[in-house]
């Protein structure tokens, strides 16, 4: 189901059975604390997001040692080792852009919320952005850029590289060589279609959980 902004704010009207909202302290309105929740649950979803990258980070390092280690000395076994490290590499680095995705699109819905229930409470200090006369040298000037946008596209670099090592070492082709190729495959397709969120909302606007997109009301 899809609201208007209208009805989105009126999900957050005061109960007839308190007293008016004009005897409420704003923080204690039921807007205000929605605010506040909307706020340290963004702030929470910010500090997970770079507890994964550091989560995936350590896990993709090992990978590029260990396939660094089998590169540097020559033996048998290495064409088999170095598949299966850049296998290991490839996924978790895919799995690491898959991850941004999630969080950045979690991160977007709580600021959005922020955004309308400012209007509603203490007025648009989060969404209006103050900006100075910028001044100085690219070098040391600020710049608005994405610090996650940033992040995902890295994670897509990695994830690139990654594919080229995987298949640099897939050749010359055996049936181990084979099978460990098809199951990375495998994996990389679920992890992109059996890991996508329960909630797929494919519309712009504001939806219900589990509201379902047959009766939708027109934003």
């Amino acid at each position: 189901m899809i609201l208007n902004e209208v009805e989105y704010n009126s999900r957050f009207a005061e109960p007839k059975s308190i007293c008016p909202k004009n005897e409420l302290k704003e923080a204690d309105t039921r807007a205000g604390r929605a605010l506040a929740y909307a706020l340290d649950i963004r702030k929470f979803e910010i500090e997970l997001y770079w507890k994964r990258a550091t989560y995936f980070w350590a896990f993709i390092a090992s990978a590029f040692a260990g396939y660094a280690l089998t590169y540097r000395k020559s033996t048998d076994n290495d064409p088999w080792l170095s598949l299966l490290f850049s296998a290991l590499g490839f996924v978790f680095s895919f799995a690491w852009y898959l991850a941004n995705r999630g969080s950045k699109f979690w991160q977007n819905n709580w600021e959005r919320h922020v955004d309308l229930l400012e209007d509603i409470t203490l007025g648009p200090l989060y969404k209006v952005i103050a900006v100075e006369t910028i001044s100085g040298n690219i070098l040391n000037s600020p710049g608005q850029f994405s610090v996650s946008k940033i992040n995902q596209i890295l994670s897509v670099f990695v994830t690139v590289i990654w594919g080229i090592l995987f298949m640099r070492s897939f050749f010359p082709v055996d049936c181990y060589k084979l099978t460990l190729f098809l199951i990375t495959i495998s994996f990389l397709f679920l992890l992109y279609w059996f890991g996508k969120s329960s909630n797929q909302i494919t519309t712009p606007g504001l939806h219900e959980k589990g509201g379902g997109q047959k009766n939708n009301i027109v934003q």
